[in-house]
């Protein structure tokens, strides 16, 4: 159950920014989302109610264009967060923090049951000069630092030896709900070769792939890549809050259903110990992360929600850190929406709409749905 408020907000509108993800890779102060995501938010503005009188009142998502935003709506400078505060907040945001994340806390941990050792940053410094070309991948040589690689190559770990396809799933550096997310095979034999830092793994890209992970280069500078789980049982999240003395907040569990590639499907809005009966994992390991991730969001200079998505699969073992939302999310809503209604009820959060998007919450699942 989450605790009160203990400190004022901002004393500023809440607003459902959905497209605040795609804010941050864009990088600027007049941002425009695709038409989709502008109907989205038009449609489920009413959805920022539910946050409005809590201590997450304000944006669903800090970014250049969120600050804006408000400066246009008359909310003065000073009650705004500093261009250097949203540049933190940006470079946490990235993918790329949260590959770097996990492989210190899988150090620290030391546990067989947790996954995420595969999961790797790429960027434009380990690709040759010909890396926006899908063309012939170059063949490694054994040597103490990277060759650098086109985008035929791909970089992993501990597949050594390994023959046949093997699916891996790409990720933008920003992004939400699915987009800016694909699940690729690699086929053919892998060869490895010694790398500084890791294993180097050289296998056969699909020139699609290719396509898609130079369209990421290009706009954000790299991509996130990880074994694709397709033993992935549960979907379920951390959810945190840190505060402007630095103590960071346990707020609960969340547990969430999506699509094939990770698509936003709904949340299950029941209790705690409900929600842990469907996690079905240690109470003791799901303490240590507890206490890894509070330690750690104790350090950065971020204050506000947060939440960390993770995973099961079909044996038990748990991927600790798939992402992290420095924002509201869907679980926290979720949170909310359980203090304030149960398990049971069922309430249009948003207008009711022949078309367009909708927000609504039914018998303990939080769905955001379209109607055609």
């Amino acid at each position: 159950m989450m605790k009160k408020r203990t400190f004022a907000p901002m004393n500023i509108p809440s607003i459902f920014n959905c497209s605040n993800d795609m804010a941050l890779a864009a990088h600027v102060r007049q941002y425009l989302p695709p038409k989709r995501i502008q109907c989205m938010e038009r449609d489920l503005a009413e959805l920022a109610r539910v946050w409005e009188d809590t201590r997450f009142a304000g944006p669903w998502g800090w970014s250049l264009a969120t600050k804006q935003r408000y400066k246009q709506m008359g909310i003065p400078v000073e009650a705004l967060p500093s261009d250097e505060w949203l540049e933190e907040v940006r470079r946490l945001s990235s993918r790329q923090f949260a590959c770097g994340y996990i492989k210190g806390l899988l150090a620290e941990l030391s546990d067989s049951r947790l996954l995420g050792g595969e999961m790797r940053w790429c960027d434009r410094s380990i690709f040759d000069d010909a890396a926006f070309s899908p063309s012939k991948s170059m063949s490694p040589t054994p040597t103490d630092r990277c060759p650098r690689l086109r985008l035929t190559d791909v970089l992993a770990s501990n597949f050594e030896g390994q023959t046949g396809r093997s699916q891996f799933i790409f990720k933008s550096p920003w992004s939400s709900s699915g987009r800016g997310v694909f699940v690729a095979e690699v086929g053919g034999r892998m060869s490895t070769a010694p790398c500084r830092g890791g294993e180097l793994l050289i296998g056969d890209l699909p020139r699609s792939a290719a396509k898609r992970l130079q369209g990421f280069l290009s706009a954000q500078g790299g991509f996130a890549m990880d074994r694709f789980y397709a033993d992935k049982v549960l979907d379920f999240a951390m959810e945190f809050f840190i505060h402007d003395d630095h103590a960071v907040e346990f707020l609960g569990y969340s547990v969430f259903a999506t699509g094939e590639h990770g698509a936003y499907g709904y949340n299950y809005v029941e209790s705690q110990d409900a929600l842990l009966r469907r996690i079905a994992v240690d109470t003791a390991l799901l303490d240590r992360l507890i206490a890894h991730h509070q330690a750690y969001l104790a350090k950065t200079a971020y204050r506000g929600p947060v939440g960390i998505d993770m995973l099961k699969t079909a044996d038990g073992n748990v991927h600790p850190c798939l992402e992290i939302n420095f924002r509201l999310n869907m679980g926290i809503l979720a949170l909310l929406l359980h203090e304030r209604y149960g398990s049971t009820a069922t309430v249009d959060l948003t207008p009711r709409r022949g078309q367009g998007f909708q927000a609504k919450l039914e018998q303990g699942k939080f769905f955001l749905q379209m109607n055609a």
